[in-house]
């Protein structure tokens, strides 16, 4: 029975559309609209009319329309992992002619509300944009770290319900299970080898796979679909054979090297994935996505400052990250680069602070009692963490983390980061999309459905 008025719109990508329908069956609006930009996705059928304002918006070098300004331009490619690789002019021009059609879309569809994935690709950043010109909510679905929970979020921000209030009882539950040093994160897999063997496996397999796409995106006369593109080894973030040396540049001493300083002088910095929606899209000032520049100056002024930098990457980047960054990295003084079978988690425990942009790392080290450096993720409360607000301040970061005091009342930290994030989760299993069978749904995405039209629906209502 339907039991919120209104139509939502909502954005699948590739390989996603039969679990998005059965998340609209269920969603309890009047009405489910689906918007796709592969070609015979969705219910609209926006592909040949993107080309067609693409060729006219490239042909006029247009550098604005009046969906979006020359500086919106601006930041969508800054933002857009394929777009910031392509020329400007082509950029630009798919950009805007994106937003001829998804406005067309959204005055057709005239929804309640826009619901998506995470944003993370200059589509849905797009659509977003448009949906606030016309006041439409826009929602980002995706895990809570809290076991067993997902979250709404609009660009790294929480969207809380200020008429929730979590019950004792699922506070301690919570804290419990993500202050736990054993904690990981639903997305990251179990434990894996790290060998060359397995990196050529990665990149063999991603190298085939640009192949073929770019063969796909022609049989579909589709070359400039962001999925396709995003597949293609000429962008410049993506792995080269010659990185297969990564693992020659882990310090096996970096255990001795780093207990030769005392536990207030080790800050530990947790590498994110790279490209990342999180850096990309939940970092409000477009100065501090500079991942590798960012990094690479923290880690410069904490060493000047007489620390020892203890650098671990994520597991999910190995086979991914270009060793540029890690040979820039250990150039400089006292930075140890620990191997990738070292549980970031466990680190905690042995470092005095922590320094990421928007990890979950950032989340668990505040938890921990220690001192944690982060830009205001959704994570983020007020007290609990050393805020990075813009390049600027990378300087005097040691002196500020100096002169933070440590926690007097770790547990009433602890309750205030997971109130917090208590107040923006419910229950429900996001991870379901993985494995999906429309023939054989899984009941579990029927509650996770249900449970988040509700949530849609009260937060259209405040």
């Amino acid at each position: 029975m339907t039991a919120h008025p209104g139509t939502v719109l909502i954005y699948t990508i590739h390989n996603s559309e039969g679990w998005w329908r059965e998340i609209g069956r269920n969603l309890g609006f009047e009405g489910v609209r689906l918007v796709s930009d592969l070609r015979g996705d969705g219910n609209y059928a926006i592909v040949d009319d993107f080309y067609a304002a693409y060729r006219r918006l490239y042909r006029s070098a247009a550098t604005g329309t009046s969906l979006l300004s020359a500086d919106e331009i601006d930041d969508v490619i800054a933002r857009c992992r394929v777009l910031r690789w392509y020329p400007r002019r082509r950029a630009t021009a798919m950009a805007l002619a994106m937003a001829e059609v998804m406005d067309i879309v959204l005055a057709d569809a005239a929804p309640v509300a826009v619901l998506s994935w995470p944003i993370d690709r200059y589509i849905s950043d797009v659509l977003e944009r448009l949906a606030v010109r016309r006041a439409i909510p826009y929602f980002e679905l995706t895990a809570s770290p809290v076991p067993e929970m997902s979250m709404l979020v609009l660009r790294g921000r929480l969207l809380t319900r200020s008429d929730v209030m979590p019950s004792p009882e699922a506070v301690d539950a919570a804290i419990h299970a993500i202050a736990d040093p054993l904690f990981v994160p639903a997305y990251i897999p179990a434990k894996s080898r790290y060998t060359p063997a397995r990196f050529l496996k990665v990149f063999g397999y991603f190298a085939l796979r640009s192949a073929v796409f770019r063969a796909i995106s022609w049989i579909k006369r589709d070359p400039l679909n962001l999925h396709y593109m995003d597949a293609q080894f000429s962008l410049g973030h993506k792995p080269r054979l010659s990185d297969i040396r990564m693992l020659k540049l882990v310090d096996r001493d970096w255990r001795q090297r780093m207990e030769a300083f005392p536990k207030d002088r080790r800050l530990f910095i947790a590498l994110q994935l790279f490209p990342e929606a999180s850096i990309d899209y939940w970092i409000q000032k477009l100065e501090l996505i500079d991942h590798d520049e960012i990094l690479v100056a923290a880690a410069r002024t904490f060493s000047e400052a007489g620390y020892i930098v203890v650098v671990k990457d994520h597991p999910l980047q190995f086979g991914f990250r270009q060793v540029d960054l890690i040979e820039r990295l250990r150039a400089i003084p006292n930075v140890a680069i620990v191997p990738y079978e070292v549980s970031g988690n466990a680190m905690l425990g042995d470092v005095g602070a922590s320094f990421t942009e928007t990890g979950t790392l950032g989340m668990q080290a505040a938890l921990a009692g220690m001192k944690s450096i982060t830009v205001e993720a959704y994570y983020y409360t007020p007290g609990d963490y050393i805020p990075l607000q813009s390049v600027a301040q990378i300087p005097g970061l040691p002196a500020r983390l100096e002169a933070t005091p440590p926690v007097d009342d770790l547990r009433a930290r602890q309750e205030r980061i997971v109130t917090h994030l208590l107040k923006g989760s419910f229950p429900g299993d996001f991870m379901s999309f993985r494995g999906f069978d429309a023939e054989r749904p899984d009941p579990g995405v029927a509650a996770l459905a249900q449970r988040l039209g509700d949530e849609i629906a009260a937060r259209l209502t405040r």
